[in-house]
């Protein structure tokens, strides 16, 4: 595509009449048609040095753009005398609509948005097929060079369905070509009193989509939303675009000024420029006026009247013809009625060019460059413009008044400084409606609508983080069914039936906090309630993972993973350990399970600043002791031994002398974990067999079989193999009769291992297979990656040289992206040894020269009992001497040179430009 024209430019946007129902007449010549329509647009555009972008709306549309107005309009008068010329294969010709609109061009990042793009499409929707319209803008430009054969008539003024200014409106006339229309499908074609809107509507086409689709079905469509979420806005564009469908009328009705229901009647009348005026009851006029009429009425704010919404269905008997839309904070409750919810504006978003097309972003532009004409959007800006709209919860009157600010602070200042209050969304314009000054006032006026019973119990929903249930509800704040439905009808709770949870707004809840703190004592109360329920949830583990139940074991915590690690948190600051004893062992499982190591050891290594030295009572103790166990293990996974030895062992010496058997158990498997990377068999044995002995006096057949697996590793690595297989075989039963997982994959690691070794390639890779496939059963990351190398290696014992990089690969790419650093180096061996035997040795030098070079080189990883130099020198020996001395020396050299993190992703790119597909690891964590 040629480069889009920046600054002031002209905007050609056309689409054919009709299309849709020509596609279900006649599919097979449409298609034809349309290629033909296209070539004759094409040839037009290229003639006249326009460029079109990418197709919007429907796949006949088309959006092109000229640097020059007069080559605009000269490329749409030959587009339509070049269109008029074709014999169309469909039962009918294809009639196309043609808008022209000149204006300053807002390119972000490689796109067009903005007020012209959208007046363009806009004025394009009041056209008919054949005929081509241009704006007041481009006629200005174009009046005294007009084309031969061409003249231009002034339509007049007309108001478009964006709600904004009136446009001046020309018609094209083409000499030859029919030049008489029906009236332009303007706002002006029927009574309607739709406000003028500052602003155009921005964002929410999904929702609007749906608002005039509920309309089709139903009477009365109530939008319901928070303050500030634009459900006014939506309500008015939506009856802007119906308009057609409604002879007598659109009419919108503001009932926020009034105090009393008994002035609606009134109010709707004035709205629609009738007078009551007899002796007979204002509502009784208004039903008998109403009877006849094809119309719609649009009442916004009807939150705070409640009380009158039986006039509604008054109307709605009275006049069958009639529809309403209500905007309001809460549902009517009336017969008929049909709620749409509006939550925020989508925020999210995976590539750049998508987050351009998310409708938070799109909305965050179009004020910010009315704020400043010269702000123009960076790809270095996506990420804390990511934030701010997730602050906002995408609220629109939230990121309305950040961007606010754009002509003040940067992208990432204006983030900063909503995380550190919510008085700072606000505003100083003089013209808006107090209620919407700021987050705060909306706030104000939705909490002033609660009744006492609703505002203790949504103050009490705020100690939540990221959703709640039902029972944590009901346990924690006290709410019934009737009180949270009470709450999800006034738009302060949002409700997921598929998922069974509910949530509040972040601002929302922010909020409800700060009232709720006004009350220290409630504070404290409701606090002990969420970290108790919470606790006993996560509490059931321990039996589940005795059982081996380990998917509904992690359904416990990751459900609920925002609140389980708040109550983490809280109950270390409260100093409360008894409460934070059974959260340790439910954020340790998961954080193993989905390869979490950095962020837990940066989590459990805050139970040791929180109770520091070796004092306290016996929980304290405990909660110590078995958070630094974990935190040792996960900084040996990440290649720091030495580091988790001292933490672990006292770890086991602190709870050798106190009574929570189930923490002691979970300590030695580290510190067996810990212990083998040293090499220290003996110790293994020890420490397991400790291990074993409480697990079977407890009668926990499932633990007793999985810490086997230490004592099978301890024979492999004595050389007593056939002891070795014959634990894992037993323990490989037990697991298997549970439907263990976590445990098993180790098993199962094991018994691949000595196949290998013992020359059994098929069994090797079979045992392999089956340890990834149960791996990403439970989603357990590290294992998975583990399982994979030595797949990889299984494979290329066998010469299947394709598959077995493909699983290294994807084993260095896990391995990476969890930051195990010792195991990245143990992969990177086996993919050099993989280069070596299949003729790549320069290659494989580059691998473990750059390998050698780093300090981790010294390290072991968890699978392997030697240091990763061992077998690294020991490969580069045989290279250097099967390969020529200068190919040996320049690998030797380039490879030292590379930084590891640099060889790394050479390899993971390299592995993946040829089709590798790796396991994505999705963190939520903080």
């Amino acid at each position: 595509m040629a480069e889009l024209p920046d600054g002031v430019v002209t905007f050609l946007f056309t689409d054919v009449e009709g299309s849709t129902r020509m596609w279900e007449e006649s599919p097979d010549s449409m298609m034809t048609a349309l290629n033909q329509h296209d070539e004759a647009i094409d040839a037009a555009v290229n003639a006249h040095n326009g460029v079109s972008v990418k197709p919007r709306g429907e796949g006949d549309s088309r959006f092109i753009v000229f640097s020059q107005a007069g080559d605009g309009v000269a490329a749409a008068v030959e587009m339509q005398r070049r269109l008029a010329a074709i014999h169309w294969p469909t039962p009918g010709p294809l009639r196309t609509r043609a808008s022209l609109h000149t204006g300053m061009a807002d390119l972000q990042l490689g796109d067009y948005y903005g007020s012209a793009v959208n007046r363009a499409a806009r004025l394009r929707a009041i056209a008919h097929g054949g005929q081509t319209v241009m704006s007041g803008a481009t006629w200005e430009l174009v009046r005294d060079r007009v084309p031969d054969g061409v003249t231009f008539r002034d339509m007049g003024e007309h108001r478009l369905k964006d709600l904004t200014r009136p446009e001046r409106v020309f018609q094209v006339v083409l000499e030859g070509l029919p030049d008489r229309f029906p009236p332009l499908a303007s706002l002006d074609a029927i009574p309607n009193n739709l406000p003028v809107q500052l602003t155009e509507f921005v964002g929410r086409e999904m929702e609007l989509e749906d608002a005039k689709g509920a309309l089709a079905g139903t009477r009365l469509l109530t939008i319901t939303a928070p303050g500030g979420a634009g459900k006014t806005r939506l309500a008015i564009q939506a009856a802007a675009d119906l308009l057609a469908d409604f002879p007598d009328g659109v009419f919108f009705v503001d009932l926020s000024p009034l105090g009393s229901p008994a002035d609606i009647p009134q109010t709707v009348a004035e709205s629609m420029g009738i007078s009551l005026s007899s002796d007979v009851d204002l509502q009784t006029q208004l039903l008998t006026h109403l009877a006849n009429e094809r119309l719609l009425l649009v009442l916004d704010n009807f939150e705070h009247l409640t009380e009158g919404t039986q006039i509604v269905s008054e109307i709605l008997r009275a006049a069958p013809h009639v529809k309403v839309i209500a905007a309001s904070r809460a549902k009517l409750n009336v017969s008929g009625e049909t709620v749409l919810t509006v939550s925020g504006l989508d925020a999210r978003w995976d590539t750049q060019e998508e987050a351009l097309h998310t409708s938070g972003v799109r909305l965050f532009i179009d004020a910010a460059t009315r704020v400043d004409a010269r702000f123009s959007l960076s790809a270095d800006d996506l990420d804390p413009l990511s934030r701010i709209l997730e602050l906002v919860g995408g609220i629109p009157l939230g990121i309305l008044l950040a961007a606010a600010w754009v002509d003040v602070l940067g992208i990432g200042e204006i983030a900063a400084e909503i995380e550190k209050s919510l008085d700072f969304l606000e505003t100083d314009m003089g013209d808006t409606p107090d209620r919407h000054r700021s987050v705060r006032a909306v706030f104000d006026y939705s909490w002033s609508l609660l009744s006492e019973e609703e505002r203790r119990i949504f103050a009490a929903l705020s100690v939540f983080r990221g959703g709640f249930t039902r029972e944590a509800a009901e346990q924690v704040a006290g709410a019934s069914l009737r009180s949270l439905t009470s709450l999800v009808n006034k738009s302060l709770v949002v409700a997921n039936r598929d998922e069974g949870r509910y949530s509040v707004h972040e601002l929302l809840r922010q909020y409800a906090e700060e009232e709720l703190r006004r009350d220290g004592d409630r504070w404290d109360e409701a606090m002990i309630a969420h970290n108790t329920f919470f606790a006993d949830r996560v509490g059931q583990i321990e039996e589940l993972m005795m059982l081996g139940d380990e998917e509904p074991a992690l359904e416990l915590v990751e459900s609920d993973l925002d609140n389980v690690r708040w109550a983490w948190r809280q109950t270390l600051a409260r100093g409360d350990a008894r409460t934070a004893r059974p959260i340790v062992l439910g954020l340790w499982f998961l954080y193993e399970i989905r390869g979490w190591p950095k962020a837990g050891v940066e989590l459990f290594a805050e139970a040791r600043e929180a109770f520091p030295g070796d004092g306290g009572d016996e929980a304290t103790q405990t909660v110590r002791a078995i958070a630094a166990s974990v935190e040792a293990k996960f900084l040996a996974n990440l290649g720091r031994p030495a580091a988790a030895a001292p933490l672990a062992t006292r770890a086991v010496e602190v709870l050798r002398r106190l009574p929570d058997r189930f923490a002691l158990l979970i300590a030695l498997e580290s510190l067996c974990e810990i212990t083998s990377y040293s090499g220290d068999m003996q110790g293994v044995l020890t420490l397991s067999t400790e291990a074993i002995q409480m697990s079977e006096e407890a009668g926990h057949a499932v633990f007793v079989a999985g810490i086997k697996n230490y004592q099978a590793a301890v024979y492999v690595h004595t050389g007593d193999v056939d002891r070795a297989i014959r634990i894992l075989e037993e323990g490989d039963a037990v697991l298997s009769r549970f439907g263990e997982q976590f445990m098993r994959t180790w098993n199962l690691e094991l018994q691949a291992m000595i196949a290998l070794m013992q020359g059994r390639f098929s069994d090797a890779t079979d045992l392999r297979g089956r340890q990834v496939e149960l791996a990403r059963g439970i989603g357990y990351v590290r294992a998975v990656a583990i399982a994979l190398q030595g797949l990889g290696e299984a494979r290329a014992a066998t010469r299947t040289v394709d598959a077995a990089n493909e699983a290294l690969v994807e084993s260095l790419d896990i391995f990476h992206r969890m930051g195990l650093i010792a195991d990245v180096g143990a992969v990177m061996v086996s993919l050099a040894r993989l280069r070596a035997e299949t003729g790549a040795g320069d290659e494989a030098v580059e691998i473990i020269a750059c390998l050698l070079a780093d300090p981790v080189s010294d390290e072991q990883s968890v699978t392997r009992q030697v240091a990763l130099r061992v077998p690294a020198t020991a490969l580069l020996t045989e290279l250097a001497r099967e390969l020529d001395h200068e190919i040996y020396g320049a690998a030797h050299a380039r490879g030292a040179a590379k930084p590891l993190e640099v060889g790394v992703k050479e390899l993971i790119t390299a592995g993946q430009d040829v089709g590798v597909e790796a396991l994505p690891i999705v963190s939520t964590l903080a």
